[in-house]
């Protein structure tokens, strides 16, 4: 008897084990959620990106690209060698994150000061 149930607990906890690792694998239920805002949350900071290019902020927009599409096809799959999908992902993180920081100061820069950023009078 104790087998039996045994047996029957066994595959009843079996089932439950399989359709969770795959709704984990489907990006569904509780677990694909936590490891979607995860991902989302992970975002590489400026000063990483500023490294893994090796570039300013405050430098122009072609120079990122020119940096960006040299060390991206450094890191391509070619007959030498066969390249790295990881680096290239930083690369084209870093690319992003630098080109937002760039739109952003531009905006600012186009924007002038703002009435609250004047000096009062002094008396």
């Amino acid at each position: 008897i104790i087998v039996q149930i045994g047996m029957v607990a066994g595959g009843h906890i079996g089932r439950a084990v399989m359709e969770a690792y795959k709704e984990a694998a489907a990006g569904r239920g509780a677990a694909g959620a936590a490891a979607s805002r995860i991902a989302a949350r992970r975002r590489m900071s400026l000063d990483e990106a500023k490294k893994v290019l090796d570039v300013e902020v405050a430098e122009s927009e072609g120079k990122l690209k020119e940096r960006f599409e040299t060390l991206h096809a450094l890191n391509a799959a070619s007959e030498a060698s066969p390249g790295s999908p990881y680096l290239q992902a930083r690369i084209a993180a870093a690319h992003a994150v630098l080109l937002e920081e760039v739109a952003k100061a531009a905006s600012k820069g186009k924007e002038g000061p703002k009435a609250d950023d004047k000096k009062p009078p002094e008396e």
